[in-house]
């Protein structure tokens, strides 16, 4: 009788055993390399965005400034905001006997702006087309406002928000009906201010503007550092040396009025990025520790002693508000170019060899091959190679053209909104079939 150990042990298993081992090794292998050559096709969906290059730089914000100087030895409170516009001789500043009337005179225009703004809540014109949507909206990105400003210091701008922020409050306690009408409050405001009036003594004198501008409270003595008419002119060496000036604050000056509106930033930049800059295009400026606001300008000039070595550039714009109205030396974020077009992934852009028939002006007929920058689509089960034209692009992702010339075009068209585009897989070609 043959045991089972005997079985195991025969020429004959042995022989079977090898030939499935082998069999199984083989579809092993096999397995692996159609999974190495038929890699899953993977893909993303073309989107239409916009994005731009942006530099961060620090710079020096440079107005046409006159100083305001009084030799008073009373209090001075302001009439004006910074950045309010003001005529030549206008009043911006008052001047108090002593503190406490000084204070009186801020508490009354704090109640006006109060009873002002309520009483506007009252009519019901200027709060008939408003919508809780639309006002809760707007609290919302005022709130956003808030938190920079408070992260960016910007204690001036949080007052101004606030009032902003408790004006929409009240319009939406009358909008949704929370509130009928703020006559109570309107009344005690005017009652407190008619209180507050009585006991105050009239200011004995008045600041007004030496010209007209914008007013700004502070200064810091590069007021006559800079000299605003040579600006755009300087090299980089002469704009240093100015930024290294120690100047002197006038003990006189009260404040200064920025006579153009127009107003300067300058920085400097190295040589490989001095390119990026041409004149009288259009860029966007943000503050990020001054203001939340995009601020338009245009480039101004870009100024380099030769070619080879860094550049002065100098931005222009005409906007101006409370937040901007007193910097000075500030970090920047400049938006030099804005692309609108179809996004697709880098890892989607592959580069391939087209031949296309042409037909030239005299009607005949030639080929052309070129080698073009494109991706593949999926159309239905079929893929296809799309040609892009680049307007922008990251380590991440392109941007491209929507709408390009035919003429520019290798292929029929371009990649378009929402193709389902691959940006993984193996042996990819114009007209494979994924199934």
């Amino acid at each position: 009788m043959t045991g089972k150990g005997d079985c195991m042990n025969s020429p004959l298993f042995r022989r079977i055993a090898s030939a499935v081992v082998a069999i199984l090794l083989f579809i092993y292998i096999g397995y692996q390399i159609y999974n190495s050559n038929h890699e899953p096709v993977q893909i993303e969906t073309a989107i239409y965005t916009n994005a731009g290059d942006t530099i961060q730089v620090n710079g020096t914000a440079i107005r046409k400034e006159k100083l305001i100087n009084s030799n008073s030895n009373g209090v001075i409170t302001y009439l004006i905001n910074d950045g309010g516009k003001v005529a030549k001789g206008g009043k911006v500043a008052q001047i108090h006997a002593n503190p406490q009337d000084a204070n009186s005179q801020q508490q009354l225009e704090n109640l006006n702006r109060q009873i002002v703004k309520l009483e506007k809540l009252n009519s019901p014109g200027n709060t008939y087309a408003a919508s809780p949507d639309s006002i809760n909206k707007q609290i919302n990105i005022k709130l956003i406002e808030l938190n920079e400003s408070i992260n960016s210091n910007n204690y001036i701008e949080v007052s101004k928000i606030r009032e902003d922020l408790l004006y929409l409050i009240n319009e939406r306690q009358i909008v949704t009906n929370k509130a009928e009408n703020f006559n109570s409050r309107v009344s005690l405001l005017k009652s407190q201010y008619n209180t507050i009036s009585a006991k105050n003594s009239a200011p004995i004198g008045y600041v007004t503007a030496p010209s007209s501008g914008f007013f700004i409270s502070s200064t810091d003595g590069y007021e006559q550092v800079y000299d605003y008419s040579k600006i755009p002119t300087l090299l980089p060496d002469e704009f240093k040396n100015m930024q290294k000036a120690s100047p002197q604050i006038s003990n006189s000056a009260i404040g200064k009025i920025s006579e153009n509106f127009d107003w300067y930033f300058a920085f400097i930049v190295p040589q490989n990025q001095s390119n990026k800059f041409k004149l009288g295009n259009r860029v966007n400026i943000q503050f990020p520790f001054a203001s939340s606001e995009i601020i338009p300008a245009t480039i101004e000039a870009v100024n380099q002693k030769d070619n080879k070595s860094e550049a002065l550039v100098v931005l222009k714009s005409d906007y101006m508000n409370s937040s901007l109205a007193d910097i000075r030396n500030q970090t920047a974020k400049v938006q030099l170019e804005s692309y609108e077009g179809i996004q697709v992934s880098q890892d989607a852009v592959h580069f391939e060899t087209i031949e296309k028939t042409v037909k030239n002006k005299d009607g005949k007929t030639s080929n052309i091959k070129k080698e073009v920058q494109g991706v593949y689509v999926m159309r239905g089960s079929e893929m296809q190679f799309r040609q892009i034209i680049p307007l922008f692009s990251t380590e991440n992702y392109v941007i491209c053209d929507s709408n390009p010339s035919k003429e520019n075009l290798m292929t029929d068209s371009t990649v378009k909104l929402f193709d389902e585009v691959v940006i993984g897989g193996t042996d990819l070609y114009h007209g494979k079939v994924v199934r």
